[in-house]
């Protein structure tokens, strides 16, 4: 009877337990999808304040840690939250349905506003201005009304806007980057456009790091067995170009990401030294298809601590 009655009580505890934990995550999934869901209060582990507070915890693993104001407003409130070393760890030592839960989609940020509608102005009659344009349309006819004021009279025909390139992204098929010693030639043929990379999903597994660069000048070290600096290289890539890395530490303490590919095997990257290169984590999907995502800045100069997760 005494062993029945501690078994309820156990399993009331457990579910007590499970409900605490839904709510949990119910509430992190309401977040705005720029925060970490491992950014709380001291005394709120679901809480959080918009910039930096003296409260704000990590709660990724172990002990609630403190947080810098940099990291705060940098990594914590940033999209880019799923690449710090802290948050990788975390999902990694959690359950799976947790991990799941806080993988959901969260709120997105709300939509900007759109501004109101110009009032039309109203039209005062006899203008001469309008009278001179009647008379140009009845001169020159439709087309040539079309070609000077636009698609519609009135109303100037903006030019499109050139796309920007997008930081996530691969070379395209046609693209045969290059290597010279000197800058690439005016007059030459234009780069190929890159195209963009899905970034990983949940299940993706990680592959290895890419080291990528563009149409710029570079400078890579040499290091000997003990991880010394026994040269600097300097050169110019007149297209884009990625290899694969690997981080290793150096005896210097800076962190070199070593090329395992191509003509510059060997030869390493030192942020930020080298020059505007950027690090990728590359992910195979279950059909072996490409998934990536870029690496912080300051993720650059620190040894990672645990394999990436999507």
């Amino acid at each position: 009877m005494f062993g029945r009655r501690k078994r309820e009580e156990e399993a009331a505890a457990e579910a007590a337990r499970e409900a605490d934990r839904h709510a949990l995550f119910a509430r992190l999934a309401e977040r705005p999808e720029h925060i970490c869901p491992f950014l709380g209060l001291a005394e709120d582990r679901t809480g959080y304040v918009e910039g930096v507070s003296d409260e704000h915890r990590c709660f990724a693993f172990g002990e609630p840690a403190s947080l810098s104001a940099e990291q705060q407003t940098r990594v914590c409130q940033e999209r880019g939250y799923g690449n710090c070393p802290r948050y990788l760890r975390g999902v990694l030592v959690i359950p799976t349905e947790e991990l799941e839960a806080l993988r959901q989609r969260r709120a997105p940020l709300p939509e900007p506003t759109p501004p109101p509608p110009p009032v039309a102005r109203e039209r005062r009659r006899g203008s001469p201005l309008l009278l001179l344009l009647a008379a140009l349309v009845l001169l020159v006819g439709g087309a040539g009304a079309y070609l000077l004021f636009g698609d519609g009279f009135g109303t100037a025909v903006a030019p499109s806007p050139t796309p920007s390139l997008s930081p996530d992204v691969v070379p395209s098929p046609t693209s045969t980057p290059g290597l010279s010693a000197e800058p690439s030639p005016s007059g030459t043929a234009p780069q190929a456009t890159p195209t963009l990379e899905p970034t990983p999903d949940i299940g993706d597994a990680f592959a290895f790091y890419e080291v990528s660069v563009g149409p710029a000048r570079y400078t890579l070290f040499s290091l000997d067995a003990g991880g010394a600096v026994v040269d600097a290289t300097e050169l110019t890539f007149d297209g884009y170009s990625f290899a694969r890395a690997e981080p290793v530490s150096g005896a210097d303490g800076a962190v070199y990401w070593v090329t395992q590919d191509g003509d510059l095997a060997g030869l390493a990257y030192r942020y930020p030294d080298s020059g505007e290169f950027r690090i990728r984590a590359v992910f195979l999907n279950a059909a072996g298809e490409r998934r990536s995502t870029y690496l912080e800045q300051e993720e650059l100069t620190v040894l990672p601590e645990a394999t990436p997760a999507p």
